[in-house]
């Protein structure tokens, strides 16, 4: 996850086209700021693809219903 606001100069080669239509596709005036969407679009579908992957890998046994009777015993008790 990207955190922080810190900007980073860097110098890349890419084709004219593929950026003019990341910049229509993004809706975006900048270069910039379509690059970065397009970044950001990209790491949020791995991050979804990543949490697909773990799906029945991760075995949580939890009773719900008895955990919500507990805290709505509880929110009673100190209301």
């Amino acid at each position: 996850m990207w955190i922080g606001a810190y900007n980073m100069r860097t110098t890349i080669n890419l084709k004219e086209e593929l950026i003019r239509d990341l910049m229509k596709r993004t809706k975006s005036r900048t270069k910039t700021h379509a690059i970065e969407t397009a970044i950001k679009e990209y790491l949020q579908k791995k991050a979804i693809e990543d949490l697909i992957a773990l799906s029945g890998k991760v075995n949580i046994e939890t009773d719900w219903r008895k955990e919500e009777e507990a805290e709505l015993d509880e929110y009673k008790n100190h209301c």
